[in-house]
């Protein structure tokens, strides 16, 4: 292929034809640009040629690359270094001393077999004390801000199959699972990602998203270069600690696209206050993406509606489905049209049927129509392909879709390769459960969260966002929603609550006003436990580990504020904690 047709091949051109315009911005502090650093194509380039020397020179083809690096430029140039090398590079988060992290970390250095861990002197310590606790102790650590005697890297041609990254996606640290990304899928996501942005010419895409999560690395560094545009980027501990920090992002630096997930944008509409939005001009942002995890009909319009004054329109909240194994994007809703937004009828929705709400409602969220990988809806037991307005698992195929897992034969036969009940090959099992509705993609949610109650389809997510409109207490704040086998399966929300000014009473009175609400919704028995702000875990990207939430809620390692539990459930808990029976 054509080497400009290939993320390497684009740096090359870009540093030759564009050597001073910024490819990276990163912000450190909205409010001190003196802290900001950049990086112009020249400067990227020049910097990972440099280091790709000093790879190649230690290291063959293909051997993979662990890299450990906070927030920053170094993380950059660490990444191309290794596609000029045509080494693997294997994102990762910085180690840092939580145990959970730590497990998933050993779990991925161990699968991948990475042959060094790439960072930079500031996380150096941390870095070395996590190695020497690994199964490879003696494992090279390269600090690539440190100096270093120059080797020449001298350009070779590649395919356009070679491996660029694997990205390991949140699954268990047991079966830890790196999506294989080509060069040829980086390219083809490119083209498709860009069309769904609609431009044509350079974009400057910019966020919070950390690099070692696919909507920060691709969505927000990989495709911006290759429109020619720029990538502007700041740490998600800036976000987290000022959330409108991201909204001075996306006004000072001129952003065109911004992404994130549901949660961020739920918390933007309760954090910012009226003088920091009265202080903010949102009226050049195109598309503000919202994907990663399901998207909330509620969140979409108040985020709107919240900073419409801004001059946001409300076109550019565009919901999004993508993941790893399709590289990242699959859709997204139109960027010149608000989003579709349908109250269907919740009886049907929970047999997997969608038609016009007539009584009881739910709000379903389009993410787009189908302009990128092709898009099967498909019955799990029989693979027989589902006509529109019928809920199953959703199937992609496309030359963005990933070849497979890494050193995983068990997963990639599982998942890649399917083949319909019509006869149709080469698809990818998603996971998700969805349906196509009036010409868009709708996204139900993951089938291994589904929670099935008397025949009935219940999806968490929707129990955990309606739970958090009951009261102020729960708002911005993480949930989980479960079964347990009593012996029959029962539902169980843990979420976390701010209870510090309540007294006992109103906190029962909170309990039981959130049990009520959700069960009159959803027509099911629920059981409640509320917990202080940080029990439920997220991933790195504030994905909640629903997973582990039931883990810990059967081992009894969830601090209870107030419970309802039945008694059926309480006696599945390991050590039970003080809880008010029903």
């Amino acid at each position: 292929m054509d080497a400009a047709d290939t993320l390497t091949g684009q740096l090359r051109r870009l540093a030759a034809a564009r050597p001073d315009q910024d490819a990276l911005v990163f912000v450190a502090d909205t409010e001190e640009p003196s802290l900001n650093r950049s990086l112009t194509y020249a400067q990227l380039d020049a910097a990972a040629r440099a280091l790709a020397g000093r790879l190649r020179a230690r290291h063959p083809a293909g051997d993979r690359m662990l890299l450990l690096y906070p927030s920053g430029p170094d993380f950059v140039v660490a990444f191309f270094a290794c596609q000029y090398a045509e080494l693997i590079a294997v994102p990762a988060p910085v180690p840092d001393g939580q145990q959970s992290r730590d497990r998933r970390l050993r779990s991925i250095l161990r699968n991948s077999g990475s042959a060094a861990v790439l960072t930079v002197a500031s996380a150096a310590p941390e870095v070395r004390s996590w190695t020497s606790a690994t199964d490879v102790p003696d494992i090279p650590i390269v600090v690539t801000d440190e100096p270093a005697g120059e080797t020449p890297w001298v350009p070779r041609e590649h395919s356009d199959e070679v491996i660029s990254f694997l990205q390991y996606t949140s699954g268990s640290t047991a079966d830890p699972r790196g999506t294989v990304v080509t060069h040829r899928n980086l390219v083809a996501h490119a083209h498709i990602l860009l069309r769904m942005f609609g431009v044509d010419g350079p974009v400057r895409v910019g966020g919070w998203v950390p690099m070692h999560h696919d909507m920060g690395l691709i969505g927000c560094m990989i495709t911006p270069i290759f429109s020619g545009g720029t990538s502007v980027l700041m740490p998600s501990t800036a976000f987290l600690r000022r959330p409108v920090s991201w909204l001075l992002l996306v006004d000072r630096y001129d952003l065109d696209v911004t992404v994130g997930p549901n949660f961020a944008y739920e918390l933007l509409t309760s954090r910012v206050t009226d003088d920091q939005l009265a202080g903010l001009d949102l009226s050049r942002l195109r598309v503000a993406v919202n994907g990663s995890e399901p998207v909330q009909a509620r969140t979409v319009e108040a985020f709107t509606r919240r900073f419409a004054a801004a001059g946001l329109r409300a076109e550019a909240a565009c919901p999004a489905y993508g993941l790893a194994e399709a590289t990242l994007a699959v859709t997204m809703s139109p960027h010149d049209a608000a989003a579709m937004i349908t109250p269907v009828d919740s009886e049907p929705f929970a047999r997997r049927e969608i038609s016009a709400a007539t009584s009881s409602s739910v709000r379903i969220v389009g993410c787009g129509r189908v302009t990128g990988p092709e898009v099967r809806i498909v019955d799990q037991a029989t693979a027989t392909t589902l006509p529109d307005r019928r809920i199953g698992e959703i199937w992609l195929r496309g030359p963005s879709v990933c070849p497979g897992y890494w050193a995983n034969p068990a997963a990639t036969a599982a998942t890649f390769g399917a083949v319909t009940a019509e006869g149709e090959d080469g698809f990818l099992r998603t996971g998700d459960l969805g349906a196509m509705y009036d010409g868009e993609l709708h996204v139900a949610g993951r089938i291994k969260e589904t929670l099935i109650v008397h025949g009935r389809n219940l999806y968490p997510q929707d129990l955990e966002a309606e739970a958090r409109t009951v009261d102020a207490s729960l708002a911005n704040l993480a949930g989980a929603a479960f079964t347990v086998p009593v012996p029959h399966e029962e539902v169980v929300v843990v979420h976390e609550c701010r209870i510090r000014r309540m007294d006992d009473a109103e906190q029962a009175a909170l309990a039981d006003a959130i049990v009520r609400r959700l069960s009159r919704e959803f027509g099911v028995a629920v059981n409640l436990l509320l917990t202080r702000p940080g029990s439920v875990p997220r991933t790195t990207s504030g994905k909640v580990q629903r997973g582990l939430v039931r883990e810990r809620f059967l081992r009894g390692e969830i601090e209870p504020l107030v419970a309802r539990l039945t008694a059926r459930v309480r006696r599945t808990v390991q050590q039970p904690a003080p809880a008010v029976a029903r």
